[in-house]
């Protein structure tokens, strides 16, 4: 199979195809060929070394986050079917064409959803889930605001708000994100100045 490594830190350059054997599933786990790998901002931070998210050795696979369909079973898993299709978030190793990722970690990815917006929703909607059920837990009437509306979590969150019966005052950096996202959903718009502006001239 085929899988995308790095091999020293650095821009997108750095990263490069390499064939590999084919992973086997140990006890717990599942092999699912990706149909999609997320791309997300730690990623990026891992390939440039920022932070914490500096890889400890070289070469490593990146990636974290996919979907695809099951095609081999480990021991002692259940629960779960060759053929299934299922998400996964925080799995090493996912920029590949096969992934064994622990059978806890995987999600079944519903009839009607595909396999390329279950790969890119997962960790951006487990982060929207936990901010409006568990960080706080939004009631009928809530008055909210969502930063960076128009982005990944802004998006989900907003629309997470909105099933639950708040009231969402959206913001954006404007152009085209803001436009795209205008039609999404049953919103007003208008164009104000700088949130962070109006917030410092009241404060």
């Amino acid at each position: 199979m085929r899988a995308v490594i790095i091999e020293q830190l650095g821009g997108p350059e750095v990263m490069k195809f390499i064939e590999q054997p084919d992973p086997k599933p140990e006890a717990g786990q599942l092999v699912v060929k990706v149909a999609a790998a997320g791309v997300n901002f730690m990623d990026i931070y891992q390939r440039q070394g920022v932070g914490g998210y500096k890889p400890a050795s070289f070469p490593v696979i990146q990636g974290a986050e996919g979907a695809g369909t099951v095609t081999a079973l480990g021991p002692d898993v259940t629960g779960v079917s060759v053929g299934d299709r299922v998400a996964w978030s925080g799995v090493p190793h996912s920029y590949a064409e096969q992934v064994a990722i622990p059978a806890a970690r995987a999600v079944p990815v519903p009839d009607g959803v595909g396999l390329d917006v279950a790969a890119a929703a997962m960790l951006q909607g487990i982060t929207a889930h936990y901010l409006c059920f568990s960080t706080y837990p939004v009631r009928e009437g809530d008055v909210t605001v969502v930063h960076a509306a128009a982005g990944g979590v802004g998006l989900l969150l907003t629309q997470m708000i909105k099933r639950r019966g708040g009231v969402v005052v959206a913001t954006t950096s404007g152009g085209p994100a803001a436009r795209a996202w205008r039609p999404s959903l049953p919103v007003r718009a208008r164009r104000t100045p700088s949130f962070a502006i109006r917030a410092a001239s009241r404060s």
